[in-house]
């Protein structure tokens, strides 16, 4: 399947900057227990209690809001491995991710991803955390 890209998008954030913005949609799953405690393409070992994802081309490191459009919930990730172009996914998050997302029962979920700048990812998160 091929990942289809639906908008560039450059926005103007407070303060005058400009990050670029992509945004995708498709399906999302996420990493089976087998994963636990492997080697991530960053190097890092796949720890299902983090706020993490893979993705075919996003940069490692970049971190992107995962809107489930089933039932409007949302989460940001960090993208810290890589997952296979080829795949029918768009993005394989991690277990916390997908609880948040509430798409563990269904195994997967129809999702939009809009990429964000590092300040922003952080605020959205904190401002997540005061929620729950």
């Amino acid at each position: 399947m091929r990942i289809k890209l639906f908008f560039l998008l450059i926005c103007l954030l407070p303060g005058g900057s400009f990050a670029q913005v992509a945004l995708q949609k498709g399906k999302a799953t996420f990493y089976a227990k087998a994963h636990n405690g492997h080697r991530t393409t960053s190097g890092e070992r796949y720890n299902p209690e983090e706020l993490t994802a893979a993705h075919a081309t996003l940069p490692l490191h970049s971190y992107v809001q995962v809107h489930n459009l089933e039932n409007g919930r949302s989460v940001v990730v960090r993208v810290n491995d890589r997952m296979s172009r080829k795949s029918r996914y768009i993005i394989d998050v991690s277990k916390k991710a997908a609880q948040k997302l509430g798409i563990v029962g269904a195994g997967m979920g129809q999702v939009k991803l809009i990429q964000v700048d590092k300040q922003t990812a952080l605020s959205l998160q904190k401002a997540a955390n005061k929620e729950t």
